[in-house]
């Protein structure tokens, strides 16, 4: 089976982003990735599937980077895990010794809550994605974590696929390492808040 038909690539684009390191390096790689560039992150990741054609479908974001063998071994451990779940990477920083401790941190939300940022790079089948509805179009941040809110309620599974993925750090060096660190974590809680109390109200 060619690995288009398996697995195709989504990336959600907006102005500020530069997209086209990871594109070169995908294209080198023989995938081609649909990138998409719309009002909000979530209607561009769900107009993105709407142009794929794949059985898998791996969302990254444009600053991402990835090993030449990253995809290759997603693809192998999804073919031998065989499990019908959300599989996301591990994560790293590219800058920053700092850092590293927000990488550790995310790792183990994501190990103990099965709580992974779309910064680690979700993977998941065609049939099951559709299944969930997509991403949630409503809201004005934090559409990633929504997503995997509402797999967790509705029993499936989050997998590590023991592979890591590097992203930028970008927005911690611009605006303050201290000051971004407490905002994910403020918005997190505002999410969970979000999903399992206001929107019951």
């Amino acid at each position: 089976m060619p690995v288009s038909d398996f697995l195709q690539i989504v990336i959600p684009k907006f102005s500020q982003d530069d997209a086209s390191t990871l594109a070169n390096h995908l294209e080198a790689l023989g995938h081609i990735p649909i990138i998409i560039s719309k009002k909000t992150r979530a209607i561009s990741l769900n107009e993105g599937v709407r142009k794929t054609t794949s059985d898998y479908i791996l969302f990254l974001h444009a600053d991402s980077k990835i090993e030449d063998d990253t995809i290759e071994n997603l693809i192998n451990y999804i073919k031998v895990c065989n499990v019908e779940g959300m599989y996301y990477f591990s994560l790293k920083f590219d800058k920053g010794k700092i850092l590293r401790l927000n990488s550790i941190g995310a790792n183990l939300r994501s190990f103990l809550f099965s709580l992974p940022y779309g910064d680690q790079g979700f993977c998941i089948s065609r049939k099951l994605f559709m299944k969930t509805g997509g991403f949630p179009e409503n809201v004005n941040y934090g559409e990633d974590l929504y997503f995997v809110l509402k797999l967790k309620q509705m029993g499936i599974s989050i997998l590590n696929n023991q592979n890591y993925i590097i992203t930028s750090s970008r927005k911690y060096l611009n605006n303050g390492w201290l000051i971004t660190t407490l905002q994910h974590q403020w918005r997190l809680l505002l999410i969970l808040f979000n999903f399992y109390f206001k929107r019951n109200e």
